[in-house]
């Protein structure tokens, strides 16, 4: 998922630091906070999709396997 780039400002730099936060939390042992950081990554994650739906197919991947996809 970290490899795709997103192009929208500020909204690109806030879900790059909620998953860099998730991946924190969990190497801290926290998951129930990863879980909390990585949804608010998923949020901003659905609003690109909207945006671009042909685009960012590894994050579209990470939604369904996280089962974060509606």
């Amino acid at each position: 998922m970290r490899s795709e780039t997103l192009t929208y400002g500020s909204k690109g730099r806030n879900l790059l630091a909620y998953s860099d936060r998730g991946e924190q939390a969990i190497r801290q042992g926290d998951s129930e906070i990863a879980e909390a950081w990585f949804d608010q990554a998923a949020e901003y994650w659905k609003q690109a999709i909207a945006l671009t739906p042909g685009n960012y197919i590894e994050a579209q991947n990470w939604l369904k396997i996280t089962k974060r996809f509606e």
